[in-house]
């Protein structure tokens, strides 16, 4: 337990000998400002803009819908072929 408290003090005092060196040499570097506002038109201008443009492509919604409809099948298509795994047999119409 003594080794394992030491090694943690030896850890954290390098962890700060290197952070007050880093403090030191690090300088924050301002953004310059057209960066600044291309960065915020980037932002707010899209967001809307870019939702409503997929839902008036048409080639957006038939790729959606033919994305549905293939789970859809694929659903049908696993659930019948549980069904036939598990060997439960319906009961014919006339029989009793």
């Amino acid at each position: 337990m003594a080794i394992e408290s030491s090694m943690n003090e030896t850890h954290t005092t390098k962890l700060k000998s290197l952070e007050n060196r880093l403090s030191g040499i690090l300088k924050p570097v301002p953004p310059r400002k057209e960066f600044v506002r291309n960065l915020s038109h980037r932002i707010q201008g899209h967001s809307q803009a870019n939702l409503v443009n997929h839902l008036a492509n048409w080639h957006f919604i038939a790729m959606l819908t033919a994305g549905f409809l293939s789970a859809v099948v694929l659903l049908v298509v696993g659930v019948r072929a549980l069904v036939a795994l598990t060997g439960r047999k319906r009961p014919m119409a006339g029989s009793n």
